[in-house]
């Protein structure tokens, strides 16, 4: 457990002030995306808006570059605000979770009564929080998963919590997690602050008997110091911990190991790929995206500033104008129709007319440097255009989609690499949970097979099956199992049996006696000339 010190600690300063950069970009805020990179620095973050100067913008290094950026510069002081931001960033993070997600995985064991375990779990949800818990990761680089024991919202059952890597200060060593602290603020005002730290880790004081436990501790401090230690008992949040831990603030879990698991987005670190403590994270598909989602947003700021200043102006003679009264002005009704003669000879009504003033909007050039820079942060997020449904909406087999979506494909598959490994680890870690609270299941790490996210239509895949059965190159059961992918060992054995039995038949039997009208398993009807010759004994009478 941390004690009194910076917050986060500075070891791990660099990745949360990334993380915060990379949560504006996902919220999509403009309110937050200002604050970010307009109060880059100590300089200025104290003062109203109206005061602040930015000599950072004429200065080199990171404050400087970050300046220059559409959101770094100070927002003016005599007309609104009229930046405009783009959600490419929280779309990214979308589309990463639906390709590896967009169908739950299959997760198997072959003990019954383990089964029954990963199907409650999976009823109540887990392959949902899967799907959150990477879009998270996309936009941080790593997400947390830990099973939790709390009989007043889930009786005799773990919950699955999840923590993303922004409240989580992790231990990794050679790439696997060895222990991690998470936090949350419980209160803050002005300058104080409240956090409340879980650290999560294995006591090895006893190597023939490891155990894994947690330490709960509440902190008050400020906004960038951890601060004294106080009581548990004094917040509502974790007033019910008290009665779960000893004296030092520590409740065993039950199991001898770590209960956490955790799920990288991807890697290697590029950020931090020098840094000891930095360089086993996970990397955030929006590393080295953020000056591209930039200038995304300046373009886009300026296509609807020439859409705002394309707005129709009329210039009319001052004759023209409405007057109301001494003192008050004049003013011209651009919706009157009729208007009556103006007293003046007609060479002095030259060049006085309603003049119209309608300028050009560049939306081509807009909107091809749009996709052109989209293209890039696409590109560089590790997916193709086509996955942004740049290229419409026409009908085209999984084939097509899967050659013209390449790079997403690829992406998808190396993501899976990483998570199957580690959606089986926590079911392990979350069935022992339960093992050591409720007397489950011994706990066993299960088969995960991650589900294909285009499916072949109906008529490619019989089409398939079709080929393979002319070649002779694919059993019945690898056929069935081809053509209905969903269907468990019963369905598929019961299915199998019921095409066998089909093409044992003969063809008369197929149709059902069609020809003859014979019901299936009897002899065909004799001819009349053969009836009559059965009935005398003779042979029949060949014509």
């Amino acid at each position: 457990m941390p004690t009194d010190g910076p917050w986060p600690p500075k070891a791990h300063a660099p990745a949360y002030a990334a993380y915060r950069d990379w949560d504006a970009w996902y919220a999509g805020d403009a309110d937050r995306l200002r604050q970010v990179y307009a109060n880059r620095g100590s300089y200025g973050a104290s003062l109203p808006p109206s005061q602040r100067r930015f000599p950072g913008q004429a200065a080199g290094g990171v404050i400087g570059r970050f300046s220059r950026w559409l959101w770094g510069n100070p927002p003016s002081t005599t007309a609104r605000d009229t930046r405009l931001h783009v959600p490419i960033a929280a779309d990214l993070a979308v589309i990463g979770a639906n390709l590896l997600f967009s169908e739950p995985p299959k997760i198997s064991a072959t003990d019954t009564a383990v089964m029954q375990r990963i199907e409650k779990l999976v009823e109540d949800g887990f392959t949902r929080t899967l799907l959150h818990a990477k879009e998270a990761s996309a936009v941080l680089g790593d997400v947390y998963l830990t099973p939790v024991i709390d009989q007043d919202v889930a009786p005799k059952q773990a919950i699955v919590a999840v923590h993303h890597a922004d409240a989580a200060i992790p231990v990794i060593r050679w790439g696997k997690l060895v222990e991690v602290t998470f936090w949350s603020e419980l209160e803050r005002d002005n300058n104080r602050v409240v956090r409340w730290l879980e650290h999560h880790d294995v006591d090895r004081s006893n190597p023939a008997k490891p155990v894994g436990r947690i330490t709960y501790a509440v902190f008050e401090g400020s906004i960038t110091d951890l601060g004294r230690r106080v009581d548990l008992k004094g917040f509502d949040a974790t007033r019910h911990l008290a009665d779960l831990v000893d004296s030092a603030g520590v409740q065993p879990t039950g199991i001898d190991r770590l209960d956490v698991v955790r799920f990288p987005n991807r890697g290697p670190q590029r950020l931090w790929r020098s840094d000891a403590n930095l360089k086993h994270l996970g990397r955030s598909d929006f590393d080295s995206n953020e000056p591209i989602f930039d200038q995304i947003d300046e373009v886009w700021t300026s296509w609807l500033r020439d859409i705002r200043l394309a707005k129709g102006r009329l210039t009319v003679p001052e004759s023209y104008l409405q007057s109301h009264g001494p003192g008050q002005g004049a003013s011209f009704d651009a919706e009157r129709e009729v208007y009556s003669a103006v007293n003046a000879l007609p060479q002095d009504m030259t060049g006085g007319g309603i003049t119209l003033s309608q300028f050009a909007i560049r939306h081509v050039e807009h909107k091809a440097t749009i996709d052109a820079l989209m293209e890039v942060a696409t590109r560089h997020a590790g997916y193709s255009q086509q996955t942004m449904g740049e290229e419409g909406d026409t009908p085209m087999t999984a084939t097509e989609a899967q050659a013209r979506e390449r790079l997403s494909f690829t992406t998808r598959a190396s993501d899976g690499q990483i998570w199957r490994p580690s959606i089986a680890e926590y079911v392990e870690v979350h069935l022992a949970i339960e093992a050591a609270a409720f007397a489950g299941p011994a706990p066993v790490r299960p088969d995960v097979e991650l589900a294909d996210s285009v499916t072949e239509s109906p008529e490619t895949v019989a089409r398939t099956a079709q080929l393979l059965t002319a070649a002779m190159a694919a059993s019945t059961e690898t056929l069935v199992r081809m053509v209905h992918p969903d269907w468990d060992d019963t369905q598929v054995a019961k299915e199998v049996a019921a095409i066998q039995g089909a093409t044992a038949a003969t063809p008369e039997e197929s149709l059902g006696g069609l020809a003859g009208n014979t019901p299936p398993g009897e002899p065909p009807p004799a001819a009349e000339g053969e009836e009559a010759a059965a009935a005398e004994g003779e042979p029949p009478v060949e014509e």
